[in-house]
């Protein structure tokens, strides 16, 4: 997969993301919050897409700024902000430039993104706008329970359609982990959350128009993949009302 490629491909898709990404579990942010340094002002979510990750910090009391390299997306959230009137700052921006001067914030989030810029640049320029002492809470999810064949979209059609993956150590705890100490965070720690979900046919096939990997096909087969996962998932479904995922939130965090 070539990262470059994918990490600014979710724009066209800021609706469905909005309507088919799954808000995270309040757990992850009583964990965030349990750690947050005292007297802690503002905090910045990187990545923010459409506000999913950012709008419950908004409970924490801190001043809330949310960036992405995205202009649709950033335009989503702000437009979900209007809505429903919440005092968030948005920003588009990539993370290897982020446009805040040293030590701005007391606490960096990034959800289900950090896999895009696991690289030097982007951690010095985090560590820069990030406080002495500063939180660095880093977290995605993963189904931690093998899908059963029956109910996994087939890996045929994955393979028909070229579908590309993100490298499996850019989520790995103990890789990200590793990579914390090599840059010099300190007390670094990780945590897994697990939970489980109901997903209906059309929640998963929207799912999987929010990924990066739908938005490079070509725009002749997006139609062809679409319908193709979308009957094998009826098939599988048969007269159940949803299939049942186990997955988890996996956390890696550190101070500056």
């Amino acid at each position: 997969m070539e990262i470059d490629q994918h990490k600014n491909k979710f724009g066209s898709q800021a609706e469905n993301y909005t309507k088919y990404r799954r808000p995270y579990m309040s757990e992850v942010y009583d964990l965030l919050f349990s750690l947050v340094p005292e007297d802690s002002k503002r905090i910045l979510d990187i990545a923010c897409g459409t506000g999913k990750s950012t709008e419950p910090l908004l409970r924490s009391g801190l001043a809330v700024d949310g960036v992405d390299i995205d202009p649709l997306m950033i335009d989503e959230a702000k437009g979900q902000a209007k809505v429903k009137n919440l005092d968030i700052t948005y920003a588009v921006s990539e993370v290897e430039h982020l446009p805040y001067e040293d030590g701005s914030f007391d606490v960096v989030t990034v959800g289900t993104a950090f896999h895009w810029f696991v690289n030097e640049t982007a951690m010095n320029e985090i560590k820069r706008v990030l406080k002495k002492d500063g939180l660095l809470f880093v977290y995605w999810t993963l189904t931690t329970k093998d899908v059963p064949e029956e109910d996994a979209i087939p890996a045929a059609i994955f393979r028909e359609f070229n579908w590309e993956k993100v490298p499996s150590e850019l989520r790995d705890l103990e890789y990200i982990s590793s990579f914390f100490k090599e840059q010099d965070m300190q007390n670094v720690s990780t945590e897994r959350l697990p939970f489980t979900h109901n997903d209906s046919v059309e929640d998963q096939v929207g799912l999987m128009k929010t990924a990066s990997s739908y938005e490079v096909l070509p725009e002749e087969d997006k139609e062809r993949f679409i319908a193709a996962i979308q009957a094998a998932l009826t098939e599988q479904l048969g007269s159940r009302p949803y299939f049942i995922y186990e997955e988890e939130i996996q956390v890696c965090y550190g101070y500056r």
